[in-house]
Formats: structure tokens, sequence, C-alpha cells
């Protein structure tokens, strides 16, 4: 009996949320729709006052958070070494020798576009910072856990 009230209870607040969740504004999402053209499986949250698509444009995973006056606040986008503009990947590759690109997140907004990139070795992941110049900074280092 018990279980059965808790699942009503679990279905009724899912079916409330569900329907709470506010249509993206007509500014918001034309501000979207002149920007990314090409994105693919768009999903929508609500954030308050700001709405975030969730979607992937040439491969690429991506995040775009736009107010509700249609105001692009920032994107965000994960990927890989080979998207990378090549100033900021020659500054990694000379910095840290031997250590491959395993992943990288992509930052842009009104204080310009920052990385935050890990990378790896046969002993550990490194994380740093870079910026659109091709600056690092050493963020932290981890020892593998698999191997």
């Amino acid at each position: 009996m018990k279980t059965l009230i808790l699942s009503a209870a679990m279905i009724l607040t899912l079916a409330f949320n569900a329907a709470a969740v506010e249509p993206v504004t007509e500014k918001a999402e034309k501000t979207f729709n002149q920007l990314f053209k090409d994105a693919d499986n768009v999903k929508w949250t609500n954030t308050g006052n700001t709405y975030e698509a969730f979607f992937t444009s040439d491969g690429i995973k991506s995040r775009a958070t736009i107010d509700a006056k249609g105001n692009l606040i920032q994107t965000i986008r994960y990927y890989g070494e080979s998207n990378l503009p090549s100033n900021v990947l020659y500054a990694i590759k000379k910095e840290y020798k031997g250590k491959e690109v395993f992943g990288v997140t992509e930052v842009a907004n009104k204080n310009g576009v920052n990385y935050r990139i890990v990378l790896k070795d046969d002993k550990s992941y490194t994380h740093i910072n870079a910026n659109s110049i091709g600056d690092t900074e050493l963020v932290a280092k981890y020892k593998r856990g698999d191997k």
C-alpha cells in the first residue's frame, strides 16, 4: 500500500513539474534560430529568467543561454582536440608535451572565450584553463584510477 501511494505521489509530482515548465519566449527562440540555424535535437529548459537550449550543431554538443528578452548570455560547447583553435592547441602541445587532449569545454560569454581542457597521459589526467590567445594555467592534476 505504501508503495502504491509513493508511486502515485511521484507520478503526480512529475506531471505537475512537466506542466509547470514555461514555454520559451518568442524573443529567445528567435535569437536561437538566427544564431543556430543548423541545430539538431534541441531541448529547452527554463532556469528562472533565462532559457537554456541543449543541442547538437555540426556534431558538437552545445548549450546556449538566452534571456527572456532574446539576449544571448553564454554558449558552452563540448568537443575534442580537432576543434580547438590552432594557436591554443599549439600552446598546449608545447607546454604539456606527451599529453593528449581528452576533452574540451569552451565557454563564450561577455568575458570572452575560455577553454577548460582535460589532458591525459599514461599516469594522470591534467585539468587546465586556456584563453583565446593560448595562455594556459594548471588547475589540477589527478592520478589515473583506470590504470
